[in-house]
């Protein structure tokens, strides 16, 4: 099986696109684009999958599934005076355990596609993306964990969905 390959972080984030898996066919990436795009344009369907630390917030804007792809489209405010650099943005399937303990994270999961990827929020303004992972659904006592972590700094953002958000995704 290969390796799916990491998203460069070192180009421009305007309008870019970006491919983790290079062995697609060219007709599916084109197929992945336009669902993106109309994605990306649609109006926010989730309000309550949000986290944010000091005035920087994440935002799910919506799920979305086509075939055996789910979409994820995020948000990126930035409020503050200070750029926000995008260290990574992850995700994790994690176990909750009884009582008041952490999540135990098990796996990670790759993105097959990522649509306009940040690598940089400047001051008092926001980012879009998109990121296409397997679809999966979740036991009773697992989370998917979306993590954006801060290069050099501590502003780090997670959200935590459940299978019944995940099953709530909105076909395209």
């Amino acid at each position: 099986r290969d390796q799916p390959q990491s998203v460069p972080r070192d180009q421009p984030a305007a309008n870019q696109l970006q491919s983790v898996s290079r062995d697609q066919p060219a007709a599916n990436q084109a197929q992945l684009k336009a669902c993106c795009q109309k994605i990306v344009r649609d109006v926010q369907r989730i309000y309550y999958l949000n986290n944010r630390s000091g005035k920087v917030r994440l935002v799910v804007r919506g799920i979305y599934t086509r075939g055996k792809a789910l979409f994820f489209s995020l948000k990126l405010i930035n409020r503050s005076p200070l750029d926000y650099e995008v260290d990574s943005i992850r995700f994790f399937v994690a176990e909750k355990e009884k009582g008041v303990h952490p999540l135990r994270r098990l796996t990670e999961l790759t993105p097959v596609y990522v649509f306009d990827s940040a690598t940089l929020v400047k001051g008092y303004s926001r980012t879009a993306s998109v990121f296409v992972l397997q679809r999966t659904t979740l036991a009773r006592h697992r989370r998917l964990l979306i993590e954006v972590l801060e290069k050099n700094g501590a502003r780090q953002l997670l959200v935590q969905a459940s299978n019944f958000t995940l099953e709530t995704a909105k076909l395209i």
